[in-house]
């Protein structure tokens, strides 16, 4: 009971952003139909780093899709990768590529 407590005080303020900004709830192979800036939300795992700037690989059961984490605070968001998490962003599509510009990032289980 204690472990889902704590699961929910961390995803409350995702939840609370995702359905004040319109995100939806989507997966990889969803995200990469949508049109152009479109707010969503994902569930997977980074799995690896894209060697470009603060560019990952984020991979769900669906698929995999290159995501570009905001780097506002500094950290090594390397950190990340192997681990689970559930990323908000927009969707972009630039080039013939698909990607999404990540805002926030939470750990999850």
């Amino acid at each position: 009971m204690v472990k889902k407590s704590v699961l929910l005080i961390f995803l409350f303020p995702m939840i609370a952003l995702a359905n004040h900004s319109h995100t939806r709830e989507v997966t990889v192979a969803q995200a990469k139909t949508l049109r152009d800036d479109a707010r969503v939300m994902l569930t997977g795992k980074i799995i690896s780093y894209a060697g470009d700037d603060d560019r990952y690989w984020f991979q769900d059961s669906t698929g995999k899709i290159r995501i570009d984490v905001d780097d506002d605070d500094d950290d090594d968001e390397r950190r990340l990768i192997g681990k689970t998490v559930h990323i908000i962003g927009d969707v972009d599509k630039d080039d013939g590529r698909v990607e999404i510009d990540v805002d926030h990032v939470v750990v999850g289980n």
